[in-house]
């Protein structure tokens, strides 16, 4: 082509463009990958945001160190956020408005394509709260490997029967030295809904059902509360000298709460402030008096296949020993589900997500016999001086009958997951010298 036509095209090209972006509306936003932070309520929120064609497009977190279950709250707005393009207008999550308005400001912090930045103004919740549906989301998994040290265990019912107890597990070097801690509640006999009478509620089917009706999970709160005892060897909490019982259900009330320190989501302050914590009182004026002479053994292992990968289940087993005469008072043994789905192999087991076979109300043992039945029979034949190797006689250990005929059990495989755990746990026992060899 002649060099002065191909000039004259070229401007032609670049006037065309030119024109096209001139002409073409600006995005709000400027297009890229942008960290931004917001002040919650009691850290920095710290969030990725991608922006294309000058809207938001993904939000992800980066880190906070806001109360866990109260941020999976107010990680709600996240979505709306993107489908608004922005924060302006969305008010913020009942129960959980400073961590809100710490990721609306860190939204408003995102470069804007005409230079201006805004003044963030905070914002409250709705007025007859925020009811949006969000995914529930915790854990259950154990630690795995080893846990031991000195056993506190206390139990009560409050609030018209439900059954509350707290496990507490402190260094037996170092008393003050809160290692584990675990909370757990049962519906009360006559619960209103059959489905959960005398369940537990930590890893059953409760916290899909009855946690969404309450705007989150009784156990998140209950999650929280474990790790912060935990991290900071806390069992006692300061009473609030304003407390306001009238105002206990009121999200917004500053006196609601029994405990100044404490910050409880809704759903599970009754359970956290009239069993929880005064269950640890009793542990914690145990822990500085008499102590216990209780002896706690865990022992945590993921199931693998034939090939080596995990199966999505995890087998968990714990012994309480009495270090003075040597006799063991509770076995626990229990096979948790994977926290997610997708890390379940087996296709039928999937729906049993952030569930134990033992707490579950619906998983069907493929022995023909329930999985609490069988293991509450080994805490039994154990507490009762059995050997915890010797378990012929226990049910589904061998097939008894006909199956197919008059329903008898079939042998369950999680007596071989058992007796691995029993035989390291045993050893480490026999080793520290609170039991005697059974092998």
């Amino acid at each position: 082509m002649h060099p002065l036509k191909m000039t004259l095209l070229s401007g032609a090209i670049v006037a065309l463009l030119s024109g096209c972006a001139a002409t073409a509306p600006a995005g709000k936003y400027v297009d890229g990958s942008h960290q931004v932070s917001g002040k919650g309520k009691k850290s920095e929120i710290v969030l990725q945001v991608e922006v294309a064609n000058g809207n938001i497009q993904s939000i992800r977190t980066v880190s906070h160190k806001e109360t866990e279950s109260l941020f999976l709250n107010a990680e709600r707005l996240l979505p709306q956020v993107v489908s608004n393009n922005g924060h302006e207008g969305i008010d913020a999550v009942s129960g959980a408005t400073q961590s809100s308005n710490g990721i609306l400001s860190a939204i408003n912090k995102l470069p804007r394509t005409d230079g201006s930045t805004p003044e963030y103004v905070t914002v409250g919740p709705k007025a007859d709260g925020d009811k949006a549906p969000f995914k529930l989301k915790w854990s259950i998994q154990p630690q795995l490997g080893l846990l031991k040290g000195d056993y506190y265990y206390q139990e009560a019912r409050f609030r018209q029967g439900h059954m509350g107890s707290m496990a507490v597990v402190v260094d037996s070097n170092n008393p003050q030295d809160v290692i584990f801690a675990e909370f757990n509640e049962s519906g009360r006999p006559n619960y209103y809904t059959r489905l959960y009478q005398d369940v537990p509620k930590r890893m059953s089917e409760y916290n899909f059902s009855m946690g969404t009706k309450k705007g989150t999970a009784w156990v998140q709160s209950s999650l929280t509360m474990e790790q912060l005892m935990i991290e900071e060897d806390k069992l006692t909490f300061t009473p609030n000298p304003n407390w306001d019982k009238s105002k206990l259900n009121k999200l917004n009330e500053p006196n609601r709460l029994k405990y100044s320190d404490l910050d409880i989501v809704a759903g599970a302050s009754n359970s956290i402030q009239q069993s929880m914590v005064p269950l640890t009182a009793k542990i914690h004026q145990q822990l500085n008096s008499t102590g216990t002479t209780l002896k706690f053994y865990q022992h945590a292992e993921k199931l693998l296949d034939s090939k080596g990968k995990w199966t999505g289940v995890t087998a968990m087993l714990r012994f309480v020993v009495d270090s003075n005469s040597q006799q063991i008072t509770k076995v626990y043994y229990d096979e948790i589900f994977a926290d997610e789905q997708r890390q379940i192999a087996d296709a039928s087991l999937k729906k049993f997500y952030r569930q134990s076979k033992y707490q579950s109300i619906n998983y069907e043992e493929p022995a023909r016999i329930g999985f609490n039945v069988m293991f509450d029979a080994l805490n039994e034949h154990v507490v009762g001086g059995g050997s915890m190797f010797d378990i012929k006689d226990l049910p589904a250990t061998g097939d008894s009958g006909s199956y197919a005929q008059t329903g008898f059990t079939k042998y369950s495989t999680s007596w071989d997951h058992y007796l691995k755990q029993a035989g390291i746990l045993h050893d480490q026992m026999v080793a520290d010298g609170v039991i005697k060899a059974q092998r």
